[in-house]
């Protein structure tokens, strides 16, 4: 009995001794020299985290609304300018556009075989005015090529837009003054007009009586002389003008003209 067990004992050693695996040395990889021609490493760019009002609007109000834009340019200026338009174009969107769609649908079915062509063109249109338009935040990276700008932008509304209000209050004065020196003008056309108009009617009441009575000594304003022509006064005295008129129209009359200082 006790050799039996003597004999397990040493086969379940040499089995534990058979399963423990050996341990070997890594292999050593010799390193390669660089090439002599090899090409730069490309530098790896960091993409930049957007801000998280990009991500996250802010909420409009009553008083005011938000729009966001970004965009990216070798020149840090030219990057700032191409996100702000961005943005200004969004805020024109969002207060006044408008959008056409036209569609056509083609269908041709010749028995066994179906064809069936749809086209859909859209087209959005914004016409605006942005007056008061404030960049509230903004941020921009450089990788060491590119800048990468976005901004934030906000729109006062209403009696908050204090710019708006006085932009319109110079238009409202501008058009009133336009319109008062056009009320001026037709009030001067009206008055020459009316006044032509007496005119003519004097012309036209001095016509008929000279076809009425032919010989009918006409007044008159001025008589030529051999000094050039000699403008009456005038006066309101009928009998005066009457009796001056009669003067002048005889044959042989003689005008004087005495200037006294």
């Amino acid at each position: 009995m006790l050799k039996q067990l003597t004999i397990i004992a040493v086969a379940i050693s040499v089995v534990a001794c058979a399963g423990t695996p050996s341990l070997k040395p890594a292999p050593v990889v010799a390193a390669q020299p660089p090439h002599p021609y090899a090409m730069a490493p490309v530098p790896v760019r960091n993409v930049p985290q957007a801000p998280a009002w990009f991500v996250q609007l802010p909420a409009d109000t009553p008083e005011m609304m938000f729009a966001v834009g970004t965009a990216t340019s070798v020149d840090e200026q030219m990057a700032y300018d191409k996100a702000r338009m961005t943005g200004e174009r969004k805020l024109i969107e969002s207060l006044s556009s408008r959008v056409q769609t036209q569609t056509k649908n083609y269908r041709n079915d010749t028995g066994a075989v179906l064809i069936e062509n749809f086209e859909q063109v859209t087209r959005k249109n914004a016409n605006g005015e942005l007056v008061g338009v404030r960049r509230v935040d903004s941020q921009a990276t450089f990788d060491g090529k590119f800048y990468k700008v976005y901004v934030l932008l906000r729109l006062p509304l209403g009696e908050a837009n204090t710019a708006k209000r006085e932009l319109d209050q110079q238009r409202a004065n501008r058009d009133a003054g336009i319109r008062g020196r056009a009320a001026q003008q037709d009030m001067i056309q009206n008055e020459q007009a009316h006044q032509q108009q007496e005119l003519n009617q004097q012309q036209q009441l001095r016509k008929d009586l000279d076809q009425t009575n032919p010989n009918r000594a006409v007044p008159a304003n001025s008589v030529n002389t051999s000094e050039g022509p000699v403008r009456f006064l005038d006066v309101e005295n009928a009998e005066y003008k009457k009796k001056r008129d009669e003067a002048v129209a005889k044959p042989g009359a003689v005008i004087m003209q005495t200037t006294v200082r």
